[in-house]
């Protein structure tokens, strides 16, 4: 393999975390395709990415393009000669592929011409490749700058790009590219660089390139403060990468704020120093401390300036919670209920007191369907009724990332029962599944609500937006009934929740079922079904629990031999009574014995399927479909569907579209067809 390498590096301004891995995956992906589409052979790719600069470090690239032969396809050698002689057709082709008379072969009644293409050299190619590759790339907010001609993740002030020790020659955003870098912004300027010293010679001047190498130091950093402390510093991963995408030569800085703090809850102390200042909490025995660690980008502050400015806001921020926590706290907490008339929820679905009052009502007939006790209803409507009274609330208000956790403490407070409490803060979670009964079904009833609402108002996601984010709460819906093992029938509560809003039509319940079908079909996929049996099963959706149930079986059963018998005999149904619609026959006008001995086996083993489905067995279903087959194969044999008399032939396909319509109590087993078995 070549020792050569190639070096691209894009200075820009600060860089938002949010636009990191885009840029690490695109900018992977296009230049490896470019590569490959210029046969310039290369060894290993290596994107890097910090928050002033990225780029990409090719290792072991050829220096030269491969060599190919050019084949290519002209007229047919009627059009192309006349009385042996080339015609103008010919001549233009050739023009066209810079190729000369002698290069001409005939086969298979057509004119080619092949010739040796010699490869470009790298230095040649790889300014058009990176060009390229970079201007192709995507951000979710890019910027214009100057007179608005250039737009990209952010302005840019420099370009390095070089080929081993050579500069290549190439210019964009307006910038020339050159073989230097620049160093940390506060610290250093401009430093020459080279691609085989690359990320030392940046090191040198307290640039961490590499994000591996940055994400070592943060958690080296760490782990320091851990052991001088004698504390404990849990690793928020999310928070991690963070800092990592933020800083060039990450340095931890250990602060402290006022112990009065300790007295609001943790959760508020960590959603502020965290979430809002990208800082670490730290625990002694278990205990959160007021002590935490922040990041600087640079080597050590001695003189503390960057410790004092963290804690100066931290401290500030904790004093405004401090303040809104103890006003909060100063009215019961169903108090805040009547200030949800003033918020509106959704342009035309009322506001939040309104969406309250429908919640309670479906979150109490579902609680009555699962034939919940007195007490366990109780504590139902109330977690309904108080589950979004902490939005009013001044600390909710200033630190939205608390909503639910807050509504939990205030509820505490006041004296709420726990599962109140705790049903409160669970309804709001989107990616867990509830502990609580109360949780459980007022997630469910507030997500159907809200789901209702926005289709009967439009608010229905494409392909590529879904503002509300109803595919995820289809998901909650999907997860919790399924975990809690809920046969409900879910169109049911969304014909509910419709009445409570006076949208009911049949339109708006139309496109609900194809939303819920299809959003079931992903949750199936999830869940680890493949992609046929997902489909097979999709029409449960509206009994999420034994749809799962329902694909189980199925993924078991396709291991059997008794699988193909069993497809083979539905195929023969299906395919034949598939453009028929109408299930209805008359038994006695049966001419044949297979017709009659296939009758009386159907009525059979219909009765025993609905059975088992009432037991939710769907093992035992399949077996007895299976033992259909050899009535079905008789029936074949012996019995013409299409007879020419219409008055038989109807009967005849009625009675095979209802055995069709026995199997599809299970799933659409047609779909099956493909499936491998394991």
């Amino acid at each position: 393999m070549s020792d050569h390498k190639a070096l691209l590096e894009v200075g820009i301004e600060e860089l938002p975390s949010s636009e990191v891995q885009g840029i690490k995956t695109q900018l992977k992906e296009r230049i490896e395709r470019s590569l490959d589409n210029n046969r310039l052979g290369y060894g290993e790719l290596e994107v890097f990415v910090a928050s002033r600069r990225f780029g990409v470090l090719i290792h072991g690239i050829e220096l030269k393009q491969s060599d190919f032969v050019e084949k290519k396809k002209g007229p047919s050698e009627k059009i192309a000669y006349k009385e042996g002689e080339p015609t103008r057709a010919l001549l233009g082709f050739l023009r066209g592929s810079n190729a000369q008379i002698e290069d001409v072969s005939v086969e298979g009644g057509y004119v080619y011409v092949q010739r040796e293409i010699i490869g470009k050299m790298a230095e040649e190619l790889l300014p058009q490749i990176f060009s390229e590759s970079l201007s192709s790339l995507d951000f979710k907010k890019p910027m214009r700058w100057g007179d608005g001609t250039y737009r990209f993740v952010r302005p840019v002030k420099w370009i390095t790009a070089m080929l081993d020790t050579e500069i290549l020659d190439m210019e964009l955003f307006g910038k020339r590219s050159s073989n230097k870098s620049r160093g940390h912004r506060f610290f250093f300027d401009e430093v020459e660089v080279s691609p085989e010293n690359y990320f030392q010679n940046m090191r040198d001047t307290l640039v961490i390139a590499r994000e591996s190498d940055r994400e070592e130091r943060t958690l080296s950093e760490i782990r320091r403060i851990e052991s001088d402390i004698h504390s404990q510093i849990p690793v928020d991963e999310g928070l991690l990468a963070e800092v990592v995408s933020l800083t060039e030569y990450p340095t931890a800085v250990l602060g402290n704020f006022m112990e009065k703090y300790l007295s609001l809850p943790p959760e508020v102390i960590i959603v502020t120093i965290k979430h809002h200042q990208r800082t670490f909490p730290v625990y002694k025995e278990g205990k959160l401390t007021n002590n935490f660690v922040a990041f600087q980008d640079g080597p050590a502050d001695p003189l503390g300036n960057i410790r004092l400015g963290y804690e100066e806001v931290i401290n500030a921020r904790l004093e405004d919670a401090f303040f809104y926590f103890e006003k909060d706290k100063e009215r019961p907490f169903e108090q805040y209920v009547d200030g949800l008339q003033g918020i509106l929820f959704q342009r035309g679905l009322g506001t939040l007191r309104d969406k309250t009052e429908r919640t309670t009502a479906l979150s109490s007939e579902i609680s009555r369907r699962l034939k919940a006790k007195s007490d366990e209803l109780f504590e139902v409507e109330r977690t309904a009724l108080l589950a979004k009274a902490d939005q009013i609330t001044r600390v909710v208000q200033e630190f939205p990332e608390l909503q639910g956790i807050m509504g939990r403490i205030y509820a505490e407070a006041s004296g709420e029962k726990s599962g109140v409490a705790l049903g409160i803060e669970e309804h709001y979670r989107d990616n867990l599944v509830p502990t609580t009964l109360t949780g459980a079904v007022v997630g469910v009833s507030d997500r159907i609500d809200t789901l209702a609402g926005n289709f009967a108002i439009g608010n229905i996601p494409s392909a590529s937006k879904d503002p509300y984010a109803l595919r995820r709460k289809a998901s909650f819906i999907f997860r919790t009934m399924h975990h809690l093992g809920w046969k409900l029938d879910l169109l049911e509560l969304l014909e509910r929740a419709l009445n409570n809003l006076d949208k009911t039509s049949k339109e708006i319940l139309d496109s609900l079922k194809d939303f819920f079908s299809g959003r079931y079909e992903a949750f199936l996929l999830e869940r680890g079904f493949s992609m046929n049996i997902a489909r097979s099963v999709k029409m449960w959706w509206r009994f999420p629990y034994l749809g799962v149930r329902a694909a189980e079986a199925i993924s078991e059963y396709v291991k059997n031999e008794d699988f193909n018998d069993l497809l083979i005999a539905y195929q023969r149904v299906h395919n034949i009574s598939r453009g028929h619609s109408g299930n209805s026959f008359d038994g006695s006008k049966f001419i044949e014995q297979a017709e009659r001995d296939l009758l009386n086996n159907y009525l059979k083993c219909f009765d025993d399927v609905m059975e088992a489905l009432e037991r939710d067995d769907f093992e035992k279903s399949l077996q007895l479909l299976t033992s259909l087959k050899p009535h079905i194969d008789r029936y074949f044999d012996d019995v013409f569907v299409m007879a020419e008399q219409e008055d038989i032939r109807l009967n005849r396909l009625g009675f095979l579209k209802s055995v069709d319509q026995l199997f599809l109590k299970i799933g659409d087993l047609s779909l099956l067809l493909e499936e491998e078995r394991v």
